[in-house]
């Protein structure tokens, strides 16, 4: 009875459960759930930069802190703090010259992370469990790791089938120098699997309610149970739901917003980190203890030092040619949480005995561990400047990106995107598809010399495909059809069958003035491959593809595909394109091909031809 009389709570019963069990994230996911559009609309998947600088950023700086701040624990976890912490950078460096290495990293931290997540909360529910005086048995204990692995296990078998299903995060880098390599379980066995799973999670998760409920009462279980309910809500729930197609009108769980939902796990994670990192620390150390303020501010200073510093470094125009967008960024992410994987695992066994002294003997729970003093070291004040900087390159970059840049494309503010252009360029940001989006946009007021000059820039750091078609449509409306044909064909042989530059060459080669210049075969299969990616909905695919045969001298199926492109374009609210198509159709029933003899736009209107659309967001 004297166990049973003993305090599961660490902190206090509302700090616990809000940020240690996971009810402030249940509240964001009810929000999601009911006010999802609104939630998105306040706090943009672009302003998560920002979101994530008060909680994700501190949390891997509180890592930092527990290994590298005191030379105590420098000696002690030299292993991981010098030698495992080397092979990471050596790797992280190797990967800016070999892909397939970044690649790896870039699949072992997205495959690694959902179980750095599991394992916390398995930690910190036995944690809860012990304070509080439950006898838990070898095979009780078995049953609750089963439930925590098992859920883990499902996000395993998502990510890493044959075919994307239920994934619990996003894992493709569209653009990206570097790209998730699953290990391609196939369907029909990977459905299988998940299914066995999906079952024994459910059992194992209610045999260890059972079980526990047989030995303790529902108050010293409150805090578990609310820790195994979070860990369902951040893997299992949503995996399922997203794998099996249900629920998907439930925001969070579907696949639409996948993205934004596990930005908001992240920063559920990142709390709960901080929460026992903070109390460990506070508790640790010889009175007085340094302020929770000062505490979290040394965490956010180290935490953007090490995320911001490499890809400053590394950045093109310094010493490095990835641009952040185009896979700098996830190269980062990757090292930063590699790393932070391996000083976590070293440092927060709880069978260890002084965080076990620390965080689960409640009786000494409060009794300071003598400890070494702090290294003094010269270089803290200029350690400290540079994280100071980091987070002012973190807040820049992202409010650049967001007010500055997109802002002025919006607008149409041609000086505006200039500055934001030079200023993120500043905080090694710069990439080709900031140039890209500035050239479409000098391109649509009329300056076609400015727009060449832009976009030869992007593809100056970084050629890309989004680059050369936007070069390829700067050339058509200058009227070098030529020139424009080959940057067409460059952004193909980057990215092979992408139908929008296929479109582009499709029509060219059909439409052509210049003899020399069409081609009725390649327009007609590459006329084929881009209406086939919209399943022949498409109105200017098909009319592209009704174009193409009608150079082909195949008049007839010139028609019927005008007529079902003017038809589309007439149910989308087109009444203009349609009126074109239909003009064009004329010819072809009097066996004529259509010859695009306009020539370059005077004005600066783009052509209603070509369609381009400025891109709203940075790949």
């Amino acid at each position: 009875m004297q166990n049973a009389a003993r305090t599961p709570w660490l902190v206090g019963p509302w700090p616990d459960l809000l940020l240690g069990c996971g009810v402030g994230y249940a509240a964001i996911f009810a929000a999601l759930v009911f006010a999802g559009p609104e939630m998105r609309l306040a706090i943009p998947f672009a302003l998560g930069p920002l979101v994530l600088l008060v909680t994700g950023t501190p949390h891997y700086g509180a890592t930092l802190l527990r290994v590298y701040e005191t030379r105590r624990d420098r000696r002690a976890y030299s292993f991981f703090s010098v030698w495992a912490s080397a092979g990471i950078a050596a790797l992280f460096v190797a990967s800016l010259t070999a892909p397939l290495i970044g690649s790896l990293m870039l699949t072992l931290m997205l495959t690694w992370s959902p179980w750095h997540y599991s394992g916390q909360n398995y930690g910190i529910a036995l944690m809860f469990l012990r304070r509080g005086g439950v006898p838990i048995s070898p095979g009780l204990k078995r049953t609750i790791y089963a439930s925590f692995f098992l859920s883990f296990l499902l996000t395993f078998l998502a990510v890493h089938g044959e075919r994307p299903s239920g994934q619990y995060a996003p894992t493709g880098f569209g653009g990206s120098a570097y790209r998730f390599l699953p290990l391609g379980i196939p369907d029909d066995w990977r459905n299988l699997a998940m299914a066995i799973c999906g079952v024994a999670y459910g059992v194992a998760i209610v045999t260890a309610a059972i079980g526990l409920l047989r030995v303790a009462r529902l108050r010293q279980l409150a805090p578990t149970f609310v820790l195994a309910a979070t860990q369902s809500l951040w893997f299992a729930v949503p995996t399922l739901a997203r794998h099996y197609a249900v629920m998907q009108g439930v925001e969070p769980l579907g696949e639409t917003h996948t993205a934004y939902a596990f930005m908001w796990v992240a920063v559920g994670h990142s709390v709960q980190y901080l929460w026992i990192t903070h109390t460990y620390a506070r508790r640790s150390q010889p009175a007085p203890a340094p302020g929770r303020s000062f505490y979290l501010g040394k965490c956010l200073l180290s935490g953007a030092a090490i995320w911001t510093v490499p890809a400053l470094i590394l950045a093109p125009g310094a010493l490095g040619a990835v641009p952040y967008d185009l896979g700098l960024s996830a190269l980062v992410s990757s090292a930063v949480n590699l790393h932070h994987f391996v000083l976590d695992g070293a440092i927060w066994k709880l069978r260890q005995g002084r965080v076990a002294r620390v965080l689960i003997d409640s009786r000494v729970g409060h009794e300071p561990e003598s400890r070494a003093p702090p290294s003094r070291l010269r270089l803290a004040p200029a350690i400290w400047a540079v994280g100071a900087a980091s987070v002012l390159v973190i807040l820049g970059a992202t409010l650049e990106t967001e007010y500055g840049f997109h802002r002025g494309l919006e607008a149409g503010d041609v000086a505006r995107a200039e500055i934001a252009v030079e200023r993120l360029t500043w905080m090694g940001r710069d990439s080709p598809s900031l140039h890209t989006n500035l050239a479409g946009l000098r391109a649509a007021q009329g300056d076609l010399d400015g727009a060449l000059r832009e976009v030869e820039k992007g593809l100056g750091i970084r050629p890309t495909p989004e680059a050369w078609r936007t070069k390829g449509w700067i050339e058509n409306r200058r009227g070098a059809t030529a020139r424009a044909i080959a940057a067409y064909q460059e952004a193909l042989g980057l990215r092979p069958g992408w139908p929008p530059a296929a479109n582009d060459v499709a029509w060219l080669r059909a439409t052509s003035p210049e003899p020399i210049l069409r081609d009725a075969g390649q327009a007609v299969e590459l006329a084929e491959l881009s209406a086939r990616a919209t399943h022949f909905e498409g109105a200017v695919e098909l009319d592209t593809l009704a174009a193409a045969y009608a150079r082909a001298a195949r008049f007839s199926a010139a028609v019927q595909m005008g007529e079902r492109a003017a038809d589309r374009a007439r149910r989308s609210g087109d009444e203009a394109l349609a009126a074109e198509i239909e003009t064009r159709v004329t010819l072809y029933r009097s066996g004529q091909p259509y010859t695009d003899a306009v020539g370059p736009p005077a004005g600066p209107d783009p052509s209603r031809r070509v369609r381009f659309r400025l891109e709203r967001r940075l790949q």
